[in-house]
C-alpha cells in the first residue's frame, strides 16, 4: 500500500482506492467551507493528463471551495467511483484537519500498473511542490 500523488494535489491511496486533497492543497486553499462530492457517485473518471506541469482534462464534477478560492478536483487514475464521502458536506473542516483521513471518493482503478508511471511518490511530490 503507498500514497501516490499528482500535480494538481490530489493524491491516492492504492492499498484503499480513497482519493483526497493534498495537505499542500488544503493549506493553499485555506479554511475549506463547501464540498460536494455527490455527482461522482457511480461514475467513471479518467486519469487527468497534463501539458507540462498544467492540466489538460476537464476537471471532475466535485466542488471544493474555500474563502480563497474554488479549487478543481482532477482524479489520479481512471477507474469507477465506487464511494463518495458525504460526511465532508457536513464537515468540510476535516479537509484542512486530516487530509489523508478525509478522502473526496474511492476508485477501483481500471489501468493503475500502466498509470503509475504519471503518478508522483512522496519524495517527488514533496520536490514538486517546494519548487512551486
Amino acid at each position: 500500500m503507498a500514497i501516490w500523488y499528482n500535480k494538481t494535489h490530489q493524491w491516492y491511496n492504492d492499498g484503499t482506492g480513497e482519493v483526497g486533497l493534498t495537505p499542500f492543497a488544503a493549506e493553499q486553499l485555506g479554511e475549506i467551507s463547501f464540498v460536494d462530492v455527490d455527482a461522482l457517485e457511480g461514475s467513471t473518471v479518467e486519469q487527468v493528463k497534463f501539458d507540462g506541469n498544467e492540466p489538460t482534462s476537464d476537471p471532475l464534477d466535485c466542488t471544493v471551495e474555500s474563502s480563497k478560492a474554488v479549487g478543481d478536483v482532477y482524479s489520479p487514475v481512471s477507474g469507477a467511483v465506487t464511494a463518495v464521502n458525504s460526511d465532508l458536506m457536513d464537515e468540510p473542516e476535516k479537509i484542512n484537519e486530516e487530509p489523508f483521513s478525509a478522502w473526496l471518493f474511492k476508485v477501483d482503478a481500471s489501468n493503475f500498473e500502466a498509470e503509475k508511471a504519471n503518478l508522483l511518490d512522496e519524495a517527488a511530490y514533496n520536490e514538486y511542490t517546494a519548487s512551486l
